[in-house]
């Protein structure tokens, strides 16, 4: 109950910070992803109660880690219809853009996706808006 208002206020405020900043534009930091996690995150309150894997760590293999988050958002479409399911299509569409431009593989031994702990859906949808903030925050030019 409480957790679902939190990453609703989390998403928002992230949505509402990144929208100012001009030059986090495209290609680097496009903002559709952040609007399809909000829509997603929308489509799911007081739906969704189940569990996804979730990487804690968001530093270690991200090429891996962005590839599970864009995995188990497979099993929301799945599981919550087509209406979700397309937009989760079109989040995983553009993560895969992102990925492609920002980060390599082959940093070590990563571990699969079913060995991170399963997390309920809105942390698991929080941590996937972690990422992507991370991600635009490397990019920002130094001041």
């Amino acid at each position: 109950l409480g957790m679902g208002k939190v990453s609703m206020w989390l998403l928002w405020t992230t949505l509402l910070l990144v929208l100012p900043l001009g030059g986090l534009g495209p290609p680097l930091c496009p903002r559709e992803p952040f609007y399809f996690l909000v829509a997603i995150t929308k489509m799911l309150e007081n739906k969704n109660d189940g569990s996804l894997y979730t990487p804690d760590n968001l530093l270690v293999c991200p090429a891996e880690t962005l590839r599970c988050f864009r995995l188990e958002l497979s099993v929301i479409g799945f599981e919550e219809g087509p209406s979700v399911g397309i937009v989760v299509f079109r989040l995983q569409r553009l993560l895969d853009t992102l990925g492609s431009r920002l980060w390599v593989t082959g940093q070590g031994p990563c571990p699969p996706c079913e060995g991170h702990p399963q997390r309920p859906v809105p942390l698991f949808l929080a941590k996937l808006l972690e990422l992507l903030q991370g991600t635009c925050a490397q990019e920002l030019p130094s001041a």
